[in-house]
């Protein structure tokens, strides 16, 4: 057995936060089946609005939370629909959705309705804003739920700019990973009880449990958002080499590293100032906006390839402010796995991130691109027992929506590090 090989999810969800978690799954090696409505899930409308392209069959936007997913296409507002959907649950280990209470429950897919018909099934559900409170019922998006309201994007910019633009579905991807932690976690349970549970996360918890220093700083008075000129630690900020290189240091323990810093940056004359030595020194001072000055003007005197000689030296915390085209170029994204080539007939080489856990037992792991609506869903219909005159009369009767173009290949994403 090879990762989670021989456990199925099937995942009835839109957008990004929720199938990111079931492609996070199938990477670990799970059998993702996806439900969609006849006319797709939305997100496969949106290329062009993250700047990409797409073809009827190729679509880069849409891979990023659909690799490695079974397509079916089934209508859920019809008795033979939800008949043909529940096989497929009562067969399967975890449920994954993004869909609103009172839509699941019109569907007959809320927690309640699942549990009582399978109660050995995990039921997980992504929400933009909690199961309480005044928002329980609104449409929550990364843009809203958690960039917006969980204050990314006032407290991101420099004080005193307006508020920063936060890279689409940052919030999402991120709330995957909480996702699929907490269904794996009630698989465990599920496992030594024999019981299913319910797993909900949102996108606004997620938001403020990421920005816990923010939100507990500032109630000792931090102010959000900061510069970078006036931050409590000079040792954890950024910084300008000579030649126009940002870098960032992360010495969090500055009051151990001081002499050690000022050698480094040439500023002995500082060692044994009382008044600069130590945090809880410049905390009552004022003066970590003198230390941040007299980085700076050290900084600005050398070049970076001089000072990475010298923080490697010292044997510092810092890394260069990578551009996202340094990332597409980076060596140590492809020797790791953690960016993938892609051949697209359309687009010919592409680079798509894979998700970050690993199994020993599987490596890096096979993946391959999203489908058109219902290219598998005659497929899990046969398995499931259909006949070949009763799959004719579901499509017939708009029960199921299946591709009838001629076959496609999608494993175009290379397997191994680099080309």
């Amino acid at each position: 057995m090879k990762g989670l090989e021989g456990l199925k999810v099937i995942e009835l969800a839109g957008y990004v936060a929720a199938p990111a978690c079931p492609r996070i799954l199938g990477e670990m090696g799970a059998e993702i089946i996806k439900i969609e409505p006849f006319t797709g899930d939305e997100q496969r409308t949106q290329s062009a609005s993250h700047g990409m392209l797409k073809t009827d069959v190729e679509d880069p936007s849409f891979d990023m939370s659909s690799i490695n997913k079974n397509w079916l296409a089934v209508n859920l507002k019809t008795d033979e629909g939800r008949e043909f959907a529940y096989k497929l649950i009562e067969t399967a280990d975890i449920f994954i959705t993004s869909f609103r209470d009172k839509a699941l429950e019109r569907l007959g897919m809320d927690y309640e309705t699942i549990h009582k018909k399978f109660p050995h099934i995990v039921w997980g559900q992504m929400r933009g804003y909690g199961e309480r409170g005044p928002e329980k019922d609104s449409k929550g998006f990364d843009a809203t739920s958690y960039s917006a309201r969980g204050g990314l994007i006032t407290a991101f910019p420099q004080k005193g700019e307006s508020p920063v633009n936060v890279v689409s579905a940052f919030g999402d991807f991120n709330a995957a990973i909480d996702l699929a932690a907490g269904v794996l976690a009630a698989l465990v349970r599920k496992d030594r009880t024999g019981e299913g549970d319910k797993v909900v996360v949102n996108l606004y918890h997620t938001a403020v449990w990421a920005m816990q220093i923010a939100v507990v700083s500032r109630q000792f008075g931090r102010e959000y958002p900061r510069s970078r000129k006036e931050v409590p630690c000079p040792s954890n900020n950024c910084y300008q080499t000579k030649d126009g290189v940002w870098f960032m240091i992360c010495y969090g323990n500055y009051n151990k590293y001081f002499e050690d810093m000022c050698h480094a940056f040439g500023l002995e004359q500082l060692i044994g100032n009382k008044e600069l030595d130590t945090l809880e020194a410049l905390g009552k001072n004022g003066k970590n906006v003198d230390v941040i000055r007299y980085f700076e003007e050290a900084f600005a005197k050398k070049n970076w390839n001089e000072w990475e000689v010298i923080f490697k030296k010292w044997d510092m915390p810092y890394q260069k402010c990578f551009t996202i085209d340094d990332i597409i170029s980076d060596e140590e994204a492809y020797d790791n796995d953690i960016l993938r080539h892609i051949n697209y007939d359309a687009f010919g080489d592409r680079v798509i991130p894979t998700s970050p856990i690993r199994f020993g037992s599987i490596g890096d792991p096979e993946l391959w691109l999203n489908k058109p609506v219902g290219y598998d869903t005659i497929e899990y219909m046969k398995k499931y027992g259909y006949s070949e005159e009763q799959i004719d009369k579901l499509i017939a009767d708009g029960v199921i929506k299946a591709y009838k173009g001629k076959k496609l290949n999608f494993n175009k994403v290379k397997k191994g590090p680099g080309l």
